[in-house]
């Protein structure tokens, strides 16, 4: 997205759009899947030499589930988008694209899962539990770290 800093008037100006998921770019990534356009509301307003941009970004996005590694669409929404820019030297056009690409970026879930209840995948035979339990014997062995049960402190 690109704005023209000439064009916005003292008060400022509002902007209300949409970018293609491609600006992302995220072909190869295995756990984010696709994008979809990324909405922008934004307020752009020219203060001490800068241009000082703030609103609020969305997108849908298809994740892959990192409990039973199912895909699954999201919404990511970035609510706080502030940027500052300085005035441009030699042209009035100010691209921020990039930092709309980065902004949503931060927001994409570290640990994405498809629903809170989900059971994820068995430990043995990799068969998700969503779908019903496994054949898999349960071990009854005690557990690497059993002894720490019975400590105290």
């Amino acid at each position: 997205m690109k704005i023209l800093v000439a064009r916005i008037p003292e008060e400022g100006s509002h902007y209300e759009g949409s970018e293609p998921g491609s600006i992302i770019e995220l072909e190869s990534d295995p756990v984010i899947k696709s994008f979809g356009d990324v909405f922008y509301v934004l307020y752009g307003q020219v203060v001490s030499g800068e241009l000082v941009v703030r609103g609020s970004l969305n997108s849908e996005v298809e994740l892959r589930c990192a409990r039973c590694s199912e895909i699954f669409s999201t919404t990511v929404e970035v609510s706080d988008f502030l940027r500052a820019y300085p005035a441009p030297e030699g042209t009035d056009m100010v691209d921020i694209t990039e930092d709309l690409r980065e902004e949503i970026l931060l927001h994409v879930p570290g640990f994405a899962v498809c629903s809170e209840d989900c059971k994820g995948m068995c430990s043995q035979c990799g068969a998700d539990l969503n779908n019903g339990p496994c054949s898999c014997e349960k071990s009854t062995s005690p557990g690497p770290w059993s002894a720490l049960d019975g400590m105290s402190l």
